[in-house]
């Protein structure tokens, strides 16, 4: 289980020297959200990757209009990470589900 936190440590330092060098609004090597492509509808994660970025230079107010449900679920994720209880985790898991899928109808009602 160690050796797997460092795999996961790693690979997230990796993501992050690749969105701080590199603007996502503006490369060709990230793929569009197969979602919103098919759909044309905004998924709970539309956005995540600006929205990182924004957050790894400072750009708060950027980060949240990009997605806002970003940084509670990077929590989210985190917490359920360390849950060993199989109830609780899975409490924490379908109420974090629900609260995505909720943010997902939300994001694409339009207001007027």
């Amino acid at each position: 289980m160690k050796a797997f936190a460092w795999y996961v440590a790693i690979l997230a330092l990796a993501c992050a020297v690749l969105l701080w060098v590199g603007d996502p609004s503006q490369s060709d090597w990230l793929p569009e959200c197969l979602f919103y492509r098919t759909t044309g509808f905004l998924c709970y994660g539309c956005g995540s990757t600006r929205a990182l970025h924004a957050l790894l230079h400072g750009h708060w107010a950027d980060s949240l209009r990009y997605n806002a449900l970003l940084v509670p679920t990077l929590a989210w994720l985190g917490t359920l990470f360390f849950i060993q209880n199989k109830t609780v985790f899975m409490r924490v898991l379908l109420l974090g589900v629900f609260v995505l899928v909720l943010f997902t109808v939300a994001r694409n009602i339009p207001l007027c």
